[in-house]
Formats: structure tokens, sequence, C-alpha cells
């Protein structure tokens, strides 16, 4: 079964008992009175915030708390610290609301043996409205300060048309650009040439190896003897080389023939056991054949190892003679048995499977060659990030860019945009001793734990009126517990007063482990009209370097920004005295 992380309304238990509700409004905790903490589907939820004591607050000054769209504020924090202290500032682009468009170097003063920190921020916001600048946490050594949360003022810049003239809208214009063109793509067509020529040069290579490997041994004699007169050794007077050449052409013949082992054989061993071999073989040669034999081996050797001359008229004669050793050899051959044949044509086979498993190879390689050079291509444009994302997909971003839509659940309404449209989920049941406090109940879910975004979204509204000033300390400890039962761990839980679209209410947010991943989110929780609204977002924790690639972040910060609560005009008067 599935472990869900869902709503958690403490504020349930607390309309049955008018005295928890009571101490709640006091900021007294729900343990104090052993109330218990209820799950919409079995488990629990987290959530978070910090109770900043006084001496670890840090004093914040703005230089003003009123402006006008896109002006920027000046947000000074102030740390005093000895010469061994170490400060850090946070760097962050944004702060609650507030866009921070400068961040000023720190300032310091020194007062007797003690230092005093100064840094500004600049910061922005192109709505008009009221925002609050949340707490920001400065490291000291080890401990965490806390600045003051700072409510400032956003107003809309009037125009008087009547002072400043009104122009029609221009039309566009189409700038020339200069930007040389990229050439980029020719060094890798410069280096597929070279490929492509080696794959091709090898090819050619291993087909002409092939094609003598198929020829019998009396046409491959008539080739290799072609080919020797081909290569012009008498010409250059290489008597050497030539005669290596012309004696391993009789000597491959003898030993595919009559004597399997000519190749390794001196000439007496040879000329000695070749009469023996074709003796029992039933073959005779004329002492003619007998004699040109071994004067065209000895000649060989005299001129291979003894470094003999010769000439090229001889030299002629010998490879004629050659032949006509070999013509006469063939001619008293005995006639290939069956077995012979069938060996023959097996082997034939072997050697025609060998050219195609050769061919195939080349094929494969040159391939692979292709497809990493393409590979390479691809990621030298456009970054080995987005070639990364394209092949083994990126299910955050893949999120994050297509089309959002934009609804609204449950009454009073609330409005967010997310990638896919909520479900209602009428299976969650009440536990009876807090049906009679509910009123209406709207639950909506999108994904699982196993999905890398699970968004939910709850209203309620009681038979009673709910206090707006919801307590956070009233749910960090129960939501972690709870938590914990669910198999999360590693569980860090803050908690921050905020303003959204005019809204104002608790966060809850934090990082935990589930099942071997990590995660973010964020709990809304909001008391408007007398009833509570329920925000969670949780998404997959980035593993990015690059802020602009940390999808799941994004997509919480544009759902949690996207928060509207509608209030119908008949729910408007359900407010608190006094709030």
């Amino acid at each position: 079964m599935r472990k869900r992380l869902t709503y958690i309304f403490l504020f349930l238990i607390v309309l049955a008992n008018p005295s928890i509700a009571k101490s709640l409004s006091t900021s007294t905790t729900l343990g104090n009175h052993g109330v218990e903490m209820w799950s919409l589907s079995g488990a629990e939820t987290p959530s978070f915030q910090i109770q900043v004591p006084d001496s670890l607050q840090v004093p914040t000054t703005v230089d003003r708390d009123l402006i006008k769209i896109g002006e920027e504020i000046k947000l000074g924090i102030t740390v005093e610290a000895t010469l061994q202290d170490l400060v850090v500032f946070p760097e962050q682009q944004t702060m609650g609301a507030m866009e921070v468009i400068n961040s000023y170097p720190v300032d310091s003063t020194r007062v007797a043996d003690k230092i005093k920190l100064f840094k500004q921020y600049g910061i922005t916001q192109f709505d008009s409205g009221d925002y609050w600048v949340p707490q920001l946490k400065i490291l000291k050594n080890s401990a965490q300060l806390y600045s003051d949360s700072v409510l400032v003022s956003v107003r809309e810049v009037v125009v008087d048309t009547t002072k400043q003239k009104l122009f029609p809208i221009k039309d566009s214009m189409e700038l020339e650009t200069n930007v040389p063109p990229d050439y980029s793509w020719m060094w890798w067509l410069l280096l597929l040439i070279p490929v492509g020529f080696v794959v091709f040069a090898l090819s050619r290579k291993r087909e002409k190896k092939t094609y003598e490997e198929t020829l019998q041994p009396y046409e491959w004699t008539k080739y290799r003897l072609q080919k020797l007169d081909e290569k012009g050794l008498l010409e250059n007077r290489q008597w050497k080389e030539y005669y290596t050449e012309l004696t391993y052409i009789l000597r491959r013949y003898i030993d595919s023939k009559v004597y399997g082992h000519t190749l390794e054989s001196t000439t007496d061993q040879l000329l000695r056991e070749l009469k023996i071999a074709m003796s029992e073989k039933g073959m005779s040669i004329t002492q003619n054949t007998e004699r040109a034999l071994e004067e065209i081996l000895r000649k060989a050797d005299l001129i291979k190892f003894a470094g003999a001359g010769g000439d090229a008229i001889s030299a002629k004669e010998d490879r004629n003679r050659t032949n006509d050793i070999i013509y006469n050899i063939h001619q008293v051959l005995p006639p290939p048995t069956e077995e012979e044949l069938m060996q023959d044509a097996r082997y034939r086979r072997q050697q025609e499977l060998k050219r195609r498993a050769k061919k195939v190879a080349i094929g494969i390689a040159a391939g692979v060659v292709l497809l990493c050079a393409a590979a390479g291509s691809w990621i030298y444009v456009d970054g080995w990030d987005e070639v990364k994302d394209q092949v083994f997909g990126n299910e955050l971003r893949d999120l994050y860019e297509q089309d959002w839509i934009t609804t609204t659940y449950g009454v009073p309404a609330i409005q967010l945009t997310t990638p896919d449209v909520l479900v209602r989920n009428d299976s969650i049941s009440l536990p009876d001793e807090i049906k009679n406090a509910v009123a209406l109940f709207n639950n909506f879910e999108y994904g699982e734990w196993e999905d890398p975004l699970m968004v939910q979204v709850a209203t309620m509204n009681f038979q009673q009126q709910l206090p707006e000033d919801l307590k956070a300390d009233a749910f960090m400890e129960p939501l972690i517990v709870n938590m914990e039962s669910e198999g999360a761990s590693n569980i860090v839980m803050l908690d921050n007063e905020i303003e959204i679209n005019g809204n104002k209410g608790i966060e809850l947010a934090g990082t935990l482990d589930h099942g071997g991943d990590e995660y973010q989110y964020v709990i809304l929780l909001f008391a408007k009209a007398g009833g509570l609204q329920q925000v969670m977002i949780v998404v997959e924790k980035d593993d990015e370097e690059e802020e602009l690639r940390e999808y799941g972040r994004l997509i919480l910060e544009r759902i949690e920004q996207s928060i509207e609560i509608k209030i119908p005009a008949g729910l408007e008067s359900k407010k608190q005295p006094g709030a």
C-alpha cells in the first residue's frame, strides 16, 4: 500500500474543544492539551519554521518602506563580531516576493576590540501591493542569526495623460546582425574525412587478402607470380627480395600439395623429404624438373644468405622455370578424394563467413565512429546538459516546460497554476469526533510519492469560525513524528510567516529523504473566511549546479507564487472580531 504525505488539520480537533482553541490563540501548543493529530489518509504531513529569540536577531533597516514599481529599496543588516568570528551573509536572488537587484559589498566599522559589519541589499518589486521581506539567516561561527522581517509597500506609477502626450505604438524594426557565421562544424567534417579514408583503406586491404585466400593453390601461384612481375624488383636490381618471393611461391605450393613441412625445411631437407613424399603418393617428376628445383633453391640461398649477386636475364629464366616446376607437379598430382573435396568446400565456406564477418565488423566500426562524431557535434553545439536531458529524459524539466493550467479548487476557491489538473479525492473520511465541526470539506491531489512532483490542495469550512492567526509552533513537532512514521528521514523543517498575493498565512518548508530519494517540500496554511485552506507541494530535489536548471525549485516557486484565494461575497463577512 503506497504511503502518501497528506494533509493534517489540527484545527478540526481544536474546534471540537473551545478551550484548546482559546489556548491556541494565545500561542499555547496543542501538545500541552494532549490533542491528537489527524491525517486525511491515515498519515501525517511535514512543515517548518523557527521562532527566533531576541538574542539571535540582528538590527535590520530599510532606507524607505514605500516605493513606486521598480524603484530600489536598500535593506541593511548590521552584525557585531570580533576579529576572530566568521560571519556569512546570505546571497540569493529573491527575498520572499521581492527581487534582489544588487548585493553591495560588506562595510565594516571598528569599535574598540569589536567590529560592526554592515551588509546592504538592493531589492524591488514590479507589481503593486504590500510585501513582507522575510527573515534572513546569517551564519556567525556555528550560530544562526536572523534579521527582522520588514513590511514594504509598492505603488503604481500614476501617469497624468493631460500633461504627458500619448503616441502610437511604433512598428518593429529589423536590425542587421553582424554576427560572423559559425564554421565550427567544419572541424567535425575535417575529422570525419580522415576517419572515412582509413575505413575505406582498411576495407580495400581486407578485400584483396580475402581474394587470395579464396584461390586454389595452383591459381594462387599464378596470381602471385603475376604480382611478382608487376613489382619491378628486377628493374631495381633487388635480387634478394625477388628470389625470396619466388622461392616462397614455390615452397608454399609444394607445402599445400605434396610435403606439409616445406616452409620450415632447409633446402637439403626439402629435396630429401620431397622424394619420399612423392614416392608415398605414387607421384614422379622428371629428372630435369628435380634438377631445376634444386638449382633454383640453392641459387636463392646464395643470394639471400651469402649476399651473391644476380642478373635480370637469369632471374627471368628462373621465374619461368619455377612456373614449369609448379605446372609439372600439378600435372602428376593424384585426383582429390571425396574427403578432400568436402574439406575444400568447408574451407571455402569458412572463408566466406569470415569475409562477411569482417565486412559487418567494418560497417559496425564505421557506424560507431559516425555516431560518436554526431554525438560530439551535438554536445558541442547544444551542451552536455541539453543532450543528457533529450537522450535520458528529465521529468522535472518536462513538467516545467510543458503548458501549465490555471484553475480553482474548493470553497473558498484556491486558484493556482500547475502542470496538470488536480483530481478530486472523495475517498478520504474524517474521524467521527470532528465530523460535526466540519460544514464542507474538499480535497484535490496530483501525483504520489514515487512521482517527481506531488501537489495537494484542501479546503475546510467549519460550523464555528477559525482564528486567522495560525501558530506554526503547534504543527512542527507532531508533523516530524508523523513524517517519520511514514518512512521519512533526515527531516529538516523551518517555518515562516508569509504573504502571497495579499493572503497572509504560515509556510512550513524543508527537505527530507523518502524511499532513497531526497525531496524538498512546502506546506502553506491560510485561515480565510473562518475556514482552513492548505496547499502542499513536494518535488524531487535537484542535483544541478546551475540555478537555471534547478527545475524542482523553479516548479515549487512558480506554483507557490500563483496561489490566490478567492473569497465569495457571502463569506467575506466571516472574520474574527478584532482581526
